[in-house]
């Protein structure tokens, strides 16, 4: 079962003898601009195999996915991502900012890259704020390359995802 790992240092990084940064300790100034709870939650896992050198997500890489993955504009998504790799990735989304889900409530770190622990998992809530499709990739671009990418399309209200 993948554990939240946002408190923990990263890898190497565990007894330097300092204090170091993680992500719990992020906390937004000023409140965060959309406080709703998610509409819904969407899990997606971070898969792949470091000796074949496969990366993808939900264990299909960006070549052989045809569909976006919807979301229609102004709706608030909890996404849980699940790193079910031997490594960590940095996921970055384009046009958009998402809350990482640590515990601060309406003051939550806002970021649009995160990086996701091997064998951890990171919940964010997501606000489809930007109409447009937008990459999704893990930003080791040799990764994204082989195909730990995916496009995320908002659509209008009114309009199907």
């Amino acid at each position: 079962m993948p554990m939240d790992r946002t408190g923990e240092p990263g890898q190497g990084l565990e007894n330097v003898g300092h204090k170091v940064l993680v992500y719990k300790d992020l906390m937004a100034l000023e409140r965060n601009p959309d406080v709703r709870a998610p509409d819904r939650s969407l899990d997606i896992h971070l898969t792949g195999n470091m000796e074949r050198f496969m990366w993808s997500f939900d264990g299909e890489k960006m070549s052989d996915v045809h569909d976006p993955i919807p979301f229609i504009e102004g709706e608030r998504v909890r996404i849980n991502l699940i790193n079910d790799s031997m490594m960590g990735h940095p996921i970055h989304i384009h046009g958009h900012f998402f809350e990482l889900v640590t515990g601060h409530g309406d003051h939550a770190p806002r970021k649009h890259t995160v990086i996701v622990q091997p064998g951890g998992k990171v919940t964010w809530d997501f606000t489809a704020d930007a109409v447009g499709d937008w990459a999704f990739h893990c930003h080791l671009l040799y990764h994204m390359h082989a195909g730990m990418m995916r496009v995320v399309s908002v659509r209008p209200k009114g309009e199907a995802a």
